[in-house]
């Protein structure tokens, strides 16, 4: 479980261009099911998902994962954190140019020393599961729109996390990806994962495996709709 009791985010403090990307957000994520942020850009959905999976600290209030308070950890102890609970899903991919894909979906585990061996075939059968095993040499930039998403989200699940978070996911991609897409997160759902997706698009958070959407406007909650 997840709870966020009066989240704040407050970019350059204090400074004449002070921007408050989040007001006292206060919300629970129970394990398991998808949960889509809505709202428009500059709404705070992207700022939200960034603080609930430490890649970036609250001003102020209190995050806590299965009751283990985030918010204040040293940065060593939340990196640990982020490397075994989160698989993030960029909204650019965030792939590395001249990798290839099986080295690109790696590269998330190297820090843990799992046995090289072991990591390959780990990553290999991410590959095969996404329709990928044949790309498993191609280098990135080789590949399609929906094939990067499809890289990137088994460079995500490598680690094997609890929680996935996906920020704008189909942004780049046509509504039949899109849907390809939606079905690989109900799977990883249906597997007892939580996936916690971003977008501003309707085809997301009007879709059916979706459990629950919050909807953001001017980093205040505005909405929350059990589906």
């Amino acid at each position: 479980m997840i709870e966020l009791v009066a989240v704040s985010k407050i970019f350059h403090q204090d400074q004449p261009n002070e921007c408050r990307a989040l007001h006292e957000i206060s919300l629970t994520v129970d394990r398991g099911g998808i949960t889509v942020f809505k709202g428009p850009s500059g709404s705070g959905k992207t700022t939200l998902l960034t603080v609930v999976g430490g890649l970036a600290r609250p001003t102020s209030g209190r995050i806590t994962l299965d009751g283990r308070l985030l918010s204040n950890l040293p940065e060593r102890f939340l990196t640990e954190v982020r490397r075994h609970h989160f698989g993030f899903v960029f909204q650019q991919f965030n792939l590395i140019r001249g990798l290839s894909v099986l080295e690109n979906v790696m590269l998330p585990a190297y820090p843990l020393g799992r046995p090289y061996p072991e990591l390959v075939k780990a990553a290999r059968a991410l590959l095969d599961r996404f329709g990928l095993g044949e790309k498993a040499t191609s280098r990135v930039e080789w590949l399609s729109g929906g094939e990067a998403q499809r890289t990137a989200l088994a460079r995500a699940l490598i680690n094997n996390p609890a929680t996935v978070i996906a920020d704008e996911p189909t942004a780049n991609l046509d509504s039949a990806l899109s849907q390809e897409v939606l079905a690989l997160f109900d799977t990883l759902a249906v597997q007892g994962r939580t996936v916690l997706i971003s977008s501003h698009d309707p085809l997301v958070f009007a879709a059916s495996c979706v459990n629950r959407v919050i909807e953001l406007h001017d980093g205040r909650l505005v909405a929350d709709s059990m589906m």
